[in-house]
């Protein structure tokens, strides 16, 4: 990730979410800094808002749900009207906890969700695209959502000419990978519930079973009873990646939890996963975690 975009200081005011705001014509881009341990810090918001870890660690408390670690390359989308409150248990004034958030209006938010409808229908079965209000959505950033951030910081902060439109038309598009990742939370949580009455939950499911061997993409669409052309296509939409990308991610997702749980070496793990080559096994872990394999199990170990 690109260190000099978060370059950003300023002298604090406060040791504990030091906040710096700019504001374009209907959203608020903020960057928090916290210097200090601290615990149960109130975070609110009256409108939906993205936050985007850059550096440090957070444990967010929300509701009832388990208490949970908030990392750098991780986003969390909050409702409207709703607090959470966060722990910064390693938090120094020489490498300070650093967030940033952006609020958007509910109204907004919903002029996305229509267009959406109208551009990029959802599959029959999916139904319509629709903000979930009462939810709040913890998820791994893509390469486009972590760039996306950068462009954004670079807009807000910069006196460009053309600002209010970049703007507008870079908050859409997060709007867009809030509402895709919001679905997808959803259908992968209940993936296996969904099968009979879900085309993509079906695909999910299969793709699911057979991370350790070959997955076409002829399969897939056959399994969600889709033409090989709508089922990419809805595929896309709904999560945001392609189907070999969805692969991708997942046998990475598991390439960590063997590595680290069970010890076994990169070579293994690599052919456990149906990967030819132990190489590109290597280029595409560190592609999507920003780690070898090796450099993983290692600190893994420590």
């Amino acid at each position: 990730m690109n260190s000099v975009f978060y370059a950003h200081q300023t002298t604090p005011q406060k040791l504990v979410e030091n906040r710096t705001s700019y504001a374009g014509n209907d959203a608020v881009f903020s960057v928090y800094d916290t210097y200090e341990i601290a615990n149960r810090v109130e975070l609110h918001a009256s409108s939906p808002m993205y936050c985007g870890m850059i550096s440090g660690k957070k444990v967010i408390h929300s509701g009832d749900e388990t208490p949970f670690d908030f990392v750098p390359s991780e986003s969390l989308v909050l409702p409207p009207n709703q607090s959470i409150y966060i722990d910064f248990p390693d938090a120094k004034m020489d490498e300070p906890t650093k967030c940033i958030t952006v609020e958007l209006p509910l109204s907004r938010v919903n002029d996305i969700v229509a267009r959406m409808n109208d551009m990029i229908p959802r599959s029959r079965q999916s139904g319509d695209w629709e903000y979930d209000s009462k939810q709040s959505v913890h998820f791994k950033n893509t390469g486009s959502v972590d760039l996306l951030i950068r462009k954004l910081f670079y807009i807000f902060t910069e006196e460009h000419k053309q600002r209010d439109l970049l703007v507008d038309l870079n908050t859409s598009e997060l709007i867009v990978h809030m509402l895709q990742t919001e679905s997808r939370a959803i259908l992968l949580k209940n993936y296996r519930e969904h099968v009979t009455r879900s085309g993509l939950a079906a695909a999910i499911e299969h793709i699911h079973d057979n991370l350790d061997g070959p997955i076409s993409s002829d399969k897939l669409a056959s399994v969600a009873c889709m033409s090989k052309a709508s089922f990419y296509r809805y595929f896309k939409n709904e999560f945001g990646m392609s189907p070999v990308e969805y692969i991708n991610q997942k046998r990475i997702d598991r390439a960590r939890v063997m590595l680290g749980r069970n010890r076994k070496n990169v070579t293994d793990v690599s052919f456990e996963l149906g990967f030819s080559s132990v190489s590109h096994f290597i280029k595409l872990f560190k592609s999507l975690t920003g780690t070898t394999p090796k450099q993983f199990q290692l600190e893994k170990a420590n």
